[in-house]
């Protein structure tokens, strides 16, 4: 890894598919990722759960990443998005870098991230693709439980900015996607997002229309208003997102063209991979090739450790489950 690199890149991975999906993506930045190419990288395990592969251990020393894993102590730990502060957390304590940049595991590198690197007077950067979960003000069906979520965050949802989305170009309250974005580490964000995620779920707060939405998501933009910190919205180019469900309705080759990062959710699964490598094929023909020698995503954990995977889902869907009870539908 390059010595004081600016930006160290923090992502989770987890024993299953994700394992699959996490390997590909550091791969894909490796190559791909021009300047930032030889950043520092960590892959997080936060909570209990199935080793990873013997072939992953060889992948992270072949890819120069450094592994941490641990068992966070929460008692939400069925919330899958809580991995994401609970592993920011974790590297940036152990990290030296001037920034520091959450990765989802689902993304894949095709260029140069350059516009990744904060300007001195930026603290905070991120993309906002779709209007998905957002408000876009009094009348939105969102706008009491966002109301709300602001309460319990303690914030104003008067105080927040507005902003328009790479998609449908409509303009909400700032939301961020949460898949990629980059943060001053000095700053302590990651601390402070924590925090914020408690917070929410503290609140047992849920929606009739999307039930428990994604906590990592909702609370990110919240946290960095609340901070104060200065920021930059990230172009679709540096999040384009990609997936069976929007294909048809939101898919342009031109700006796939212009890609940097591809987050392509669902894309890389059996049932939508012959589309998603022709639209590749079209338009970063080297990308193709390398992923064409790989086939399609798969869970490449042994049986034991699948059916492990299963058990452990299971009661975590039960913790999930009461969870919901408890809480105020808005």
């Amino acid at each position: 890894m390059t010595a004081n690199s600016p930006i160290t890149f923090v992502c989770c991975i987890e024993s299953g598919g994700l394992e699959t999906q996490t390997v590909r993506m550091i791969e894909s930045l490796r190559r791909w990722g021009g300047k930032l190419a030889n950043a520092p990288i960590f892959a997080v395990t936060p909570r209990f759960g199935p080793p990873l592969a013997y072939s992953t251990y060889q992948a992270f020393k072949r890819l120069d990443v450094e592994y941490i894993r641990f068992q966070a102590k929460s008692k939400y730990s069925w919330n899958k998005f809580m991995n994401k502060p609970f592993a920011l957390v974790a590297a940036q304590e152990r990290s030296t870098s001037e920034c520091i940049s959450w990765l989802d595991s689902d993304l894949l590198f095709v260029g140069e991230p350059d516009l990744l690197n904060l300007n001195q007077e930026e603290d905070f950067l991120a993309c906002t693709p779709d209007s998905i979960g957002a408000t876009s003000g009094v009348g939105d069906s969102l706008e009491t439980y966002w109301q709300e979520t602001c309460k319990c965050i303690g914030i104003e949802i008067e105080d927040l900015p507005w902003i328009k989305t790479e998609l449908e170009d409509k303009r909400i309250r700032l939301y961020f996607n949460s898949g990629v974005f980059v943060y001053r580490r000095l700053t302590d964000f990651a601390n402070h997002y924590l925090q914020s995620c408690n917070q929410l779920l503290h609140s047992s707060i849920t929606n009739q229309m999307h039930g428990i939405f994604f906590t990592d998501q909702i609370v990110l933009g919240l946290t960095m208003a609340k901070m104060g910190l200065s920021w930059r919205s990230l172009p679709h180019s540096h999040n384009y997102s990609m997936g069976s469900k929007i294909h048809a309705q939101w898919y342009k080759q031109e700006e796939l063209k212009t890609a940097k990062i591809i987050h392509y959710h669902d894309s890389m699964w059996p049932h939508f991979w012959p589309t998603f490598m022709e639209c590749i094929y079209d338009t970063h023909p080297d990308v193709a090739e390398w992923l064409s020698s790989l086939g399609p995503m798969q869970n490449e954990a042994p049986p034991q450790w699948r059916t492990f995977g299963k058990v452990i889902k299971y009661f975590r869907s039960k913790q999930e489950a009461a969870y919901k009870e408890s809480c105020r539908v808005i």
